[in-house]
Parts: structure tokens; C-alpha cells; sequence
């Protein structure tokens, strides 16, 4: 067996080959009749890495391209003719199965594009209401924090309290100016105990005092807490299907890809057989 290896100085190669013939496709090393190019071995080397770690990285890529080509070789003289023969196929199972997924991916990534429409959505809610039982209570609500600090609480209190447009108009200047939460949850469902996470009371003090009572008003040594709470939707009842939207969208976006590539797999077989591509021998 005839083995060459071409490992020249580096720094010197690597600068120096743009002027002999070939450029990047000038050879750095070689086992039989295998070659390694500079252009392969510069695209290895992140750039800006200074002369003296490049030197060092490229000796190591060359080193271990070599060890591998060589162990290859010892490979193939070793291995039995009916162990060459499982790894080809192997290799073709394995080619055919990226080829195929890579091709499928492309046409379901453009078939996912489409978007799936808030009819369909619905539907597929009022046939399956059942599926969506809540483990926890889920609300629309209007969550707002306002530091003790804060000017004309007691005018901030009423407009609160009032449901009028000019109040609520109130309401929002007033915040956008002093509140330190302004979190306005009335056009989406939202967890409750999420909203409960920033008011000063317990799971059990909220239970016993406040579970049923649309307007909260809490305040602790730092802050006046304001939470009115629009619709509420108890644990163990269906969800809204604003609430469970996205998880609808997302079943029924798996449900057309499943369904899509069934559709793919006949059509292909279809198309096989009409242009005579396939025939079956008993």
C-alpha cells in the first residue's frame, strides 16, 4: 500500500498557496488517492483567529483527517465482504430516509405556512369541548399597582369603581402616569393564580373573602392593589376557546400534516403506477 502524506509548515502553506496554481485547491495532504484541500481546511478555522492558533488548528484538522482516512482503509481490508455488503445498505437506508425527509420537510414546511382560520378553530372546539376542562380557574381582568406614594389616590379610587367611559379613560391616564402594573387582561383569558401572584393575600384569604367578589382593593406598607376581574371561568369547567386557541391551533396544524402527508404517499403511489414507474412481480 503506497501512503502520502503532504504536511507542509503552515503558516507558510496557508499564505502561500493563493500563489501556486490551484488557490484553495491547492492539496495540504494526501492518503492514497484521496485528497485534503487548504479550502477545506480554512473553512474549519473560525475567523479571526490570530496566525498562531490557526497554525495550531490546522495541524490538528490535517492530523485527524489523516487518522481517519488511514483507519478507514484498515477498515475496509479487514472487514468480510458480507460486512461491506450490510453497511451498504445500511448507508442507502440512511441516504434514502434523508432524502425523503428533507423532501417531505419542504413541501409540509410550505403546506404550514397556510394558516389555520378561526372557523376551523371553532369548530374543532364545539366538537370537542369535553378535551378542555380547566384544572384552575381562568379570567379576564384588569390588574393595577399603584405605589402609596402616588398623588390623589382617593380620585383614582372612584374612577375605579365606575364603569362609565370617562372613567375608565381616567383610569388609563392616571396609570400610564403612576401606576407601577398596569396589566390589562379584559380582550384575553389569563390564569388567575398568575394575577394572584402580585396582590398581597393568600390562596385561603382569597378563597374565603375574595373568590366571588368582582373588585378587589388590597393595599400593604408600599402599594394600593386593584384587580376588577370582568369574567371568570371556575377549575373544572370547559375552557373559552380563547383560552385554549392556541392549543387548538397547534392539534390541528399536527392534524393537517399528518393528514397531508398520507395524501403525499397515495398520490406518489398513484402517480407511479400511471406513468408505469412501478410494476410488482410474483
Amino acid at each position: 500500500m503506497r501512503i502520502l502524506f503532504i504536511i507542509p509548515f503552515l503558516l507558510v502553506l496557508l499564505d502561500s498557496c493563493k500563489e501556486r496554481a490551484g488557490g484553495n485547491n491547492a492539496p495540504v495532504a494526501k492518503v492514497m488517492n484521496k485528497y485534503l484541500y487548504k479550502a477545506e481546511v480554512e473553512a474549519f478555522i473560525p475567523a479571526g483567529t490570530t496566525r498562531k492558533d490557526s497554525a495550531s488548528m490546522a495541524q490538528g484538522y490535517i492530523r485527524n483527517w489523516i487518522t481517519k482516512e488511514l483507519l478507514l482503509l484498515k477498515a475496509i481490508e479487514n472487514l468480510t465482504e458480507e460486512e461491506k455488503k450490510e453497511i451498504r445498505e445500511q448507508v442507502e437506508d440512511y441516504s434514502a430516509s434523508v432524502f425523503i425527509h428533507k423532501y417531505k420537510d419542504k413541501l409540509v414546511s410550505l403546506k404550514m405556512e397556510q394558516a389555520v382560520h378561526d372557523d376551523e378553530i371553532d369548530a374543532y372546539y364545539a366538537q370537542n369541548k369535553i378535551n378542555f376542562i380547566l384544572t384552575r380557574p381562568v379570567a379576564r381582568a384588569l390588574l393595577i399597582v399603584i405605589p402609596r406614594s402616588a398623588p390623589n389616590i382617593s380620585q383614582f379610587q372612584e374612577s375605579f369603581r365606575s364603569d362609565t367611559p370617562e372613567a375608565l379613560k381616567s383610569l388609563e391616564e392616571y396609570c400610564i402616569a403612576n401606576a407601577k402594573r398596569f396589566d390589562d387582561f379584559n380582550n384575553r383569558w389569563v390564569d388567575l393564580r398568575y394575577l394572584l401572584n402580585f396582590l398581597p393575600v393568600d390562596r385561603d384569604t382569597w378563597e374565603a373573602r375574595y373568590k366571588n367578589t368582582n373588585r378587589v382593593e388590597l393595599e400593604d406598607n408600599e402599594n394600593f392593589y386593584f384587580l376588577r376581574v370582568n369574567e371568570i371561568v371556575r377549575e373544572h369547567e370547559i375552557a373559552p376557546v380563547g383560552y385554549v386557541k392556541q392549543e387548538i391551533e397547534l392539534i390541528l396544524r399536527n392534524k393537517r400534516k399528518m393528514e397531508f402527508e398520507e395524501n403525499l404517499e397515495r398520490q406518489i403511489n398513484e402517480e407511479g403506477i400511471r406513468k408505469n414507474l412501478v410494476s410488482i412481480h410474483e
